[in-house]
């Protein structure tokens, strides 16, 4: 007879398989439960500090370590950076460990700066806490007023019929905007005067009829 033949397994055979079987799997399960009783958690899961440079280290921050089982085992944390710190830096997990991790920004060039905590345990599980650390530039305290006035006095005119002064001033030597009437005064205060700019500076008299004397010297104040 032509066609495919199928070759019957024995009953016997058929548990030998089964019960292959069913042991491969128990295996794999107790290796899985293993794995995940040594697996090892960490709250918070990374950190980031900032400081300004040549300034205070920041506050030092906890890392809390755990792992699902209650029984001991050991641990310890390795940090890969020269400015990271961890404390204590090794002991026994029950449950769960705290561990203090710090910089130290003394030398730090203002920049980004990266490192890692690794924390592993005696029985193989291990995990790595990335760091990173922001140093901002050092920024001046110095504190520099910028002198926008200029005061002027002059010798008093000793006309008797004196009424006043004008003052006259400008950006140009030798020309001049609309003066300012001071009165009777021999000082004059021009405000809000832009920095990087000289000013020119003239003053007038005048009498009881408006008559107005020359131009006085002229005089200069360069703004900074």
């Amino acid at each position: 007879m032509n066609g495919l033949q199928v070759s019957a397994v024995s009953p016997r055979r058929g548990r030998l398989l089964r019960m292959t079987l069913g042991g491969l799997l128990g295996w794999a399960l107790i290796l899985i439960a293993i794995t995940d009783a040594w697996a090892v958690q960490a709250s918070p899961v990374s950190l980031s500090f900032s400081a300004v440079q040549g300034g205070p280290n920041p506050a030092s921050q906890v890392v809390t370590i755990s792992k699902s089982t209650s029984r001991q085992v050991g641990w310890k944390a390795v940090d890969d950076a020269a400015w990271l710190s961890a404390a204590p830096s090794s002991g026994s997990l029950t449950s769960s460990a705290q561990v203090v991790v710090a910089v130290n920004v003394s030398g730090l060039a203002a920049g980004t700066y990266s490192g890692s905590m690794k924390v592993t345990l005696s029985k193989g599980g291990s995990l790595s806490i990335p760091v990173t650390l922001t140093v901002a530039s050092a920024t001046s305290t110095k504190s520099t007023t910028t002198v926008t006035t200029a005061t002027l006095s002059w010798a008093p005119n000793t006309d008797s019929d004196l009424a006043g002064y004008k003052v006259y001033m400008g950006t140009t030597s030798g020309l001049y905007g609309t003066p300012v009437d001071v009165g009777n005064v021999t000082t004059y205060t021009a405000g809000n005067l832009t920095a990087g700019t000289t000013y020119y500076f003239s003053v007038t008299a005048y009498d009881q009829s408006r008559n107005e004397s020359i131009h006085s010297g002229e005089v200069s104040k360069s703004i900074y």
